[in-house]
C-alpha cells in the first residue's frame, strides 16, 4: 500500500508503519486496533486520575481522511476512532471528527498529515469544553501573523507541481513565557535538530501564562498535533494561551510518576488516530528515556546538521 495517496490537489496519509487505509475496514481495523488492550487502558487511567482526584480527557486526534469530504475512501469506510468508541464508549474519549467536518474552510493543509490553526482550535474547544472551558476558537487570530510557506510532512518530489502550503503562524502573547525546557529540547534546538524523529518522544517543555483566562495547571501529553513549539496548528500552543501554566510531553505513554510530581489541575492527553494500533502501556519513565536517547545522540556523526524528517 502506498504510503500517501494524492486526490486532485491533497495528499492523503494512507500507509507508513500503522497500516492507515486499513484501519478503516473492519477486517483492517479488528487485525490492527487491540480494542480489549484499549478498553484495559483506559480503565486503568481512569483509576489512576481517580485516585489523584485529577479529572482528565484523551482527545483523538483525527486523520484527514476521517474528516475530508473528499478523502478516497472505500464506500463503508468508517474512521477507527469511530470503530473504537463503539466497542466501547468512555467520557474521557473525545473524537473532534464532527466538529472538524463542521468547518466552512479546510482544516487540513493540502501537502501536510496535520491540521490547520483552524483545525487545532476546534479540536483544542472540544477537548477542553468538558472542564467548563468556553475556549473561542477564534483567539489565536487575533494575535500577531506572520505567513510561511513550505510544503508539508507528505509531500516528496513525485508532487512538484503542488504548491507549497501557507501556514498562519501567530506569536506567542508577551505574557506567555516557557520556563522549562529539557534536555532534549536543549539538544535539539542547539543542534537545528527539531525535525529529528529520534528526538520527538521526551520532549518536555513548560510555558506559564501570567495573564490566562484560566488559573489551571494542566499536564499535556502527546504527539506532533500538540507539541514542544510555540505553534498556532498545536494544541499545546492553545493550552498555553489559556491556562496558567502547561506542561508538556512528548508521548502516548503516560509517565504516571512525574504527573503525581507536577500535581495539575487538570490532565490533558491526545493521540493521532492512526497510532490505536498501539496500545499505551503507561510505564513511561521521562527521566530514564532523556538519558538514554541523548547518550545515543550526543557525539554522534552528524549531531550538528538538521534531519527533514517529521
Amino acid at each position: 500500500m502506498p504510503r500517501v495517496i494524492r486526490h486532485a490537489n491533497t495528499l492523503f496519509l494512507t500507509g507508513g508503519s500503522n497500516d492507515v487505509l486499513r484501519l478503516y475496514a473492519a477486517e483492517g481495523f479488528a487485525a490492527l486496533v487491540p480494542v480489549a488492550a484499549w478498553r484495559e487502558r483506559i480503565a486503568a487511567r481512569q483509576a489512576f486520575f481517580a485516585s489523584l482526584n485529577i479529572p482528565w480527557r484523551m482527545l483523538l486526534a483525527p486523520e484527514k481522511l476521517s474528516v475530508q469530504r473528499d478523502a478516497p475512501l472505500s464506500p463503508g469506510s468508517i474512521p477507527p476512532a469511530r470503530r473504537l468508541l463503539a466497542a466501547f464508549e468512555h467520557a474521557a474519549l473525545i473524537d473532534p471528527t464532527r466538529a472538524l467536518r463542521r468547518l466552512r474552510a479546510p482544516g487540513y493543509a493540502h501537502t501536510d498529515s496535520h491540521w490547520l490553526p483552524s483545525g487545532a482550535a476546534v479540536a483544542f474547544r472540544a477537548l477542553v469544553q468538558p472542564f467548563g472551558v468556553d475556549f473561542d476558537p477564534t483567539t489565536p487570530a487575533q494575535l500577531p501573523l506572520r505567513e510561511a510557506q513550505f510544503h508539508g510532512d507528505l509531500w516528496d518530489t513525485d508532487h512538484s507541481d503542488l504548491p507549497p502550503d501557507c501556514f498562519p503562524r501567530r506569536a506567542l502573547p508577551d505574557t506567555v513565557q516557557r520556563i522549562y525546557a529539557n534536555r532534549i529540547v536543549a539538544f535539539k534546538e542547539a543542534h537545528g535538530l527539531q525535525n529529528e524523529v529520534g528526538l520527538h518522544t521526551g520532549s518536555h517543555v513548560v510555558w506559564r501564562n501570567t495573564a490566562a483566562p484560566r488559573p489551571e495547571r494542566v499536564v499535556l501529553f502527546g504527539s506532533s498535533f500538540s507539541e514542544y513549539r510555540a505553534e498556532c496548528t498545536l494544541l499545546s500552543f492553545l493550552a498555553a494561551i489559556t491556562f496558567a501554566e502547561v506542561h508538556f510531553v512528548w508521548s502516548a505513554d503516560l509517565d504516571l510518576g512525574l504527573i503525581r510530581r507536577i500535581a495539575p489541575d487538570i490532565a490533558l492527553l491526545e493521540m493521532p488516530e492512526r497510532f490505536l494500533t498501539h496500545c499505551p502501556r503507561d510505564d513511561f519513565d521521562l527521566a530514564a528515556h532523556e538519558q538514554l536517547v541523548l547518550a545515543r545522540y550526543e557525539g554522534a556523526p552528524g549531531a550538528s546538521s538538521s534531519s527533514s524528517s517529521c
